[in-house]
C-alpha cells in the first residue's frame, strides 16, 4: 500500500514540475517574441540649441513600442538640415517638437533672454511701404537704408526680435498670426542705435529683407549636413504603438 502511495507522489511531483517548466517556457517565449518594436532616432551626443542637424549626431535603434515616445523621429534622413529649438541630451529620443525648419525659431519666454552680450532691443515705427509689405518675421535680418544716402546701407544684417506690439505677440503665441504691424523691434548695439536715431522717422529710413541663409551664414552648415536627394518634404514620426505618420515638426508641437 505504501508503495502505491509513493508511486502516486512521484507521478504528481513529475506532473507539477512539467507544468511549471511548460508555463515558464511559454512566459519566456512571449517576452522574447511577442513584443512589437518601433524604429526611433537617438542622439549620440549632447546637441545645443540652434544647431543644424547632421546624420553623425544620431543612431537609429529599435525599441519596444511601449518605450517609444509620441512624436519621435523614425528616420534620421528626414530631419537632416533641420535646426534644434532646445538642447537635446545624449541618449534622448529625437522629437519633432524640438526641431524647426531652417528659417524659423521659437519665441522665448522673455525678450531679454534673446539678447546677445552687448546688444539692446530697440523699437521703431514702420509702415507697409518701408517694412517690406509686412513680410518681415521674427528672427529675420534686415538692412536699414537712409533715403538720403541710398547707395550704402546705414545698418547691415540687423536681427528682428519682434514684430508688432506685446499684446499681438502674445496672441501670435496662441496661434493668431500677425499679418500687419506698425512696430519693429530690432537687436542693436550702441553704435547702431546712435546711427538709427537720426533717421528713424518713417520718411527717412527703409528696411530691406536679407535672405535667411545669407544672414545667418548657413551655406557651409547646410552643405555639411549632406541632405539626401530623396529627402521627403515632411519627416515620418512615431505615434506610439507602432503607428507612423508624416507631418511637419511645427504641426506636432
Amino acid at each position: 500500500m505504501k508503495k502505491i502511495y509513493l508511486i502516486a507522489m512521484v507521478i504528481a511531483l513529475a506532473a507539477g514540475l512539467a507544468t511549471y517548466f511548460f508555463a515558464n517556457e511559454l512566459k519566456t517565449s512571449k517576452i522574447v517574441t511577442g513584443v512589437n518594436e518601433a524604429t526611433v532616432v537617438i542622439a549620440l551626443e549632447d546637441i545645443d540649441e540652434n544647431t543644424i542637424l547632421t546624420a553623425d549626431m544620431f543612431q537609429t535603434v529599435k525599441l519596444p513600442q511601449t518605450a517609444v515616445s509620441f512624436g519621435t523621429v523614425a528616420d534620421v534622413n528626414d530631419v537632416i538640415g533641420y535646426m534644434t529649438s532646445v538642447k537635446i541630451l545624449r541618449g534622448e529620443q529625437l522629437m519633432t517638437g524640438k526641431l524647426v525648419p531652417v528659417g524659423t525659431d521659437k519665441a522665448k519666454d522673455r525678450l531679454s533672454y534673446e539678447l546677445a552680450d552687448g546688444k539692446y532691443a530697440y523699437s521703431i515705427s514702420v509702415t507697409v511701404e518701408n517694412a517690406v509689405s509686412y513680410f518681415i518675421k521674427e528672427n529675420d535680418k534686415v538692412n536699414i537704408y537712409d533715403r538720403a544716402t541710398p547707395d550704402k546701407p546705414l545698418l547691415e544684417n540687423v536681427r528682428v526680435l519682434k514684430i508688432s506690439d506685446y499684446p499681438s505677440n502674445i496672441q501670435q503665441d496662441s496661434g493668431i498670426e500677425i499679418t500687419s504691424f506698425a512696430v519693429l523691434t530690432l537687436e542693436l548695439d550702441k553704435k547702431q542705435i546712435s546711427k538709427l536715431i537720426p533717421v528713424e522717422g518713417n520718411d527717412r529710413f527703409k528696411a530691406v529683407l536679407v535672405s535667411y541663409v545669407d544672414a545667418y551664414e548657413l551655406n557651409d552648415d547646410i552643405a555639411a549636413a549632406d541632405v539626401p536627394e530623396d529627402q521627403p518634404e515632411e519627416p515620418q514620426t512615431n505615434l506610439g504603438m507602432g503607428e507612423i505618420t508624416t507631418a511637419p515638426p511645427e504641426a506636432q508641437q
